[in-house]
């Protein structure tokens, strides 16, 4: 795979994967970007390894320290899960 075919596929990944976090709703009224260095982490985990471990790893640190969210607002298993069920379909 070219370097060019590798960017757009990351980008539409990307974008996929915003609309999957987005959906979350996890701060109501949140810009469309607002989680994209999330949703960078956790691709960047994706195309390394889909460990649903590192995932929520990822996921718990993000949203509880850089976000400010109690682990009690969200369900990282189920958020793991529905990233894992979607990268899986992907490949």
């Amino acid at each position: 795979m070219s370097k060019n075919e590798l960017t757009r596929e990351f980008k539409g990944n990307f974008s996929e994967l915003r609309k999957i976090i987005n959906s979350w709703n996890l701060i109501p009224g949140a810009p469309n970007d607002e989680f994209d260095y999330l949703n960078h982490k956790i691709l960047n985990q994706l195309y390394k390894s889909p460990e649903s471990k590192r995932i929520n790893n990822i996921l718990q640190g993000e949203l509880t320290v850089y976000y400010g969210l109690f682990k009690s607002e969200f369900d990282a298993t189920d958020l793991v899960s529905e990233i894992i069920d979607w990268w899986n379909l992907k490949k």
